[in-house]
Parts: structure tokens; sequence; C-alpha cells
């Protein structure tokens, strides 16, 4: 017999697939008894809360700003439209989804740590971006060069030559750095495998303190990514009833980070020019959506939520390391305009860099 247990009313359909998933949770220890007060939306998401600062959640907040949400609704409705289509359900949700998306775009000011990491070896700083570029795209859609660089062939495009050389469109591709990679060869997987092989190889031999850290810091978080891929909206369009048109109506997906090569350069301009419009002509479309069946038997169900909380842990632990690695590129950033100010007032014009390593 169960006693003092509390109770609360609800309506007739609100928290069954919230206590299929509570008692999922509980058999993979997710959640735990003392979690219980009555609701089993309370209950899921004191487990939920837990299991994601367990995994590196607080710490990702300083860099990235974002919600990765269980809902039961993929679709933005009022409070009244929810409620109705609640009452004229005919039964619970058959899924829940997990919804992920970024509410604005980290920035990564990479320019000065290019030149940093060549110094070390020539094809340092090209292995390293390819890395980070493809680790991250796990987890969201990263804005960079290969994205500025198609926006403005679209925009240049019935532009007369006198109007292209006046806009900043025509500085962005002579802007990309000889060392990185083209768009073509960075979209390569095989790029991208011979540049972690890179990366293994000439870490032992790395001299400064700072390069060192950031070539440790990215391969282990390509180690935290591995065997995960991006689980984008479109992949579940065939799968749920009106997901297809919702995306079509959608305003694009909001990128979770910036790289550009300086603050307020032709990069950033690509990107704002983007952003400013996005969000004005529909939804934003999720950075990651997946699906948990609640119809299942409890050991398929199980095996589900444990794929699920599995790519969420990744994902989390990733991004924790991700920060810190943005961190770094910061702090070179920011010694970086220190040493040129300094060169500006001692050696006007030479833009020199002059960083310490420890």
């Amino acid at each position: 017999m169960l006693s003092n247990i509390p109770w609360r009313f609800c309506t007739r359909w609100d928290e069954q697939p919230a206590g299929i998933l509570g008692k999922s949770f509980l058999r993979l220890g997710i959640c735990r008894p003392e979690d219980w007060t009555g609701n089993a939306v309370d209950f899921v998401e004191r487990g939920y809360t837990r299991f994601c600062n367990q995994n590196g959640a607080r710490e990702a907040k300083s860099i990235w700003k974002g919600n990765l949400r269980i809902m039961d609704t993929l679709f933005e409705m009022t409070e009244l439209e929810y409620q109705n289509s609640r009452a004229e359900a005919n039964g619970p949700s058959d899924s829940l989804f997990l919804v992920g998306d970024y509410e604005q775009a980290a920035s990564i000011p990479i320019g000065a740590t290019l030149p940093f990491l060549e110094r070390e070896h020539p094809q340092l700083a090209s292995a390293f971006y390819t890395v980070l570029v493809h680790s991250l795209y796990r987890w969201m859609r990263v804005y960079d060069y290969t994205d500025a660089i198609v926006h403005a062939e679209m925009m240049t495009d019935g532009m007369t030559e006198e109007e292209i050389k006046d806009s900043y469109l025509s500085e962005i591709a002579k802007s990309v750095p000889r060392c990185l990679p083209s768009c073509e060869q960075l979209v390569k997987l095989r790029t991208f495998s011979r540049s972690v092989s890179f990366l293994k190889a000439t870490r032992e031999k790395v001299k400064g303190a700072i390069a060192r850290q950031l070539v440790d810091e990215v391969l282990t978080l390509q180690q935290e990514c591995r065997g995960y891929r991006h689980p984008w909206a479109a992949d579940l369009a065939s799968e749920v009833p009106g997901l297809e048109d919702f995306l079509s109506d959608t305003d694009g997906c909001g990128p979770g980070c910036a790289i550009t090569w300086y603050e307020d350069d032709c990069i950033s301009a690509a990107f704002d020019d983007e952003m400013q419009f996005i969000g004005q002509n529909g939804p934003i479309e999720p950075s990651i959506l997946l699906r948990i069946k609640l119809d299942s038997d409890p050991d398929e169900l199980d095996k589900n939520v444990q794929r699920t909380f599995n790519f969420v842990g990744a994902m989390l632990r990733s991004l924790r390391i991700a920060g810190g690695i943005v961190e770094q590129i910061r702090g070179v950033y920011d010694e970086y305009l220190r040493e040129h100010r300094q060169n500006s007032g001692l050696q006007a014009g030479t833009g020199a860099v002059g960083l310490r390593q420890e």
C-alpha cells in the first residue's frame, strides 16, 4: 500500500505523457523516488534538470545561449489554442520531442588565434579550425566564412562591378586566411579525418602552453562528439504529421555561433545582414529535434529514452568543453587587441601581434 504520496488535479490528457516518461526516467535512474511531489511534469523536470547539470549545463550556459526542452508539441500555439487541442484530443500524445534552439550566436573572433597556431606549425591552424567547426556542427548550425561567401554570391548577383567594389561583400572571399581550407574542402569528411590525425600526431610537438591547450581541448571535444550526428528537424519530416508543412513555413535555422576574424569585420557584417530579418517571416526552425515515441513497450521505450539522453549528455559535455575553447580564443583575441594598441603607439601601421606563451 502506498501512503503519504501527494496528488493534484489535472485535465484528462495533460500529464499522461509525462507520467510514461517519468516511469522510464525512474527505471533508467534519471529520476529518483524522492523527486515525486504529486505532479508528473515536475517529477520529469527535476530528473531532467539534475541530469543536465551533472553533464555540464551550468558551465555551458556561460557561452551558449539557448534552450533544450522536452515538449509535447512542435508547433507554436497560444494558451487557448493549446488547451483546445488538448480538449479535442482522443487520447494523450503518443510522442514527446526534445527540442533545442539557440537564442543568440556565440561570438568566436578567431582571427588572432590562426596565426598564433600557424607559428607552431604551418598546418596547425587549418587542422584546428576544421576539427572545431565539424565538432560544433554536431550540435548547432555554425556561421563562418563559408556562409558569408555564399551570402556574398547571392547578394552580388545582379549588382554592377562598381556597386560590388564599394560594398563590403567584395572583401569577404579575399579576407579568408590562406591557411584555411576552401569551402569545398572544409565540408569533406576526409579533410576532417586528416585534420584529427594531424592534431594527434602533432600535439606533443606543440611548444606553447596556450596552443597546446587549444589542441588538447579540441581533440577532447572531437572525442566527445564521436559517433553523434546533428538531428535536424527535417530528418523527422516523414514521421511526424504536419512537420513538413511547418518547416516549409519557417524562416530558417538560427546559428549557435558566429566564427569571425575580428569584431566588426566583413564576416560580422554578412552575419548581421542575414540575421536581422530571421524570424520575421515565420517561426525559426528548431536546431535540434529528437522524437521519443511513447506508444511502445517499456523495454523499447527505455532504449529510445536512453539513446536520447546519451545524446543530451554528449551535447552538454561537448558544449562545456567547447565553451573553454571559445574562452581561450577570446583571450588570445584580447591579448591581440592589447598588443595592437601598444604597437600602434610605438610602431604605427605595423599591426604586429606579440602574443606571449607561458
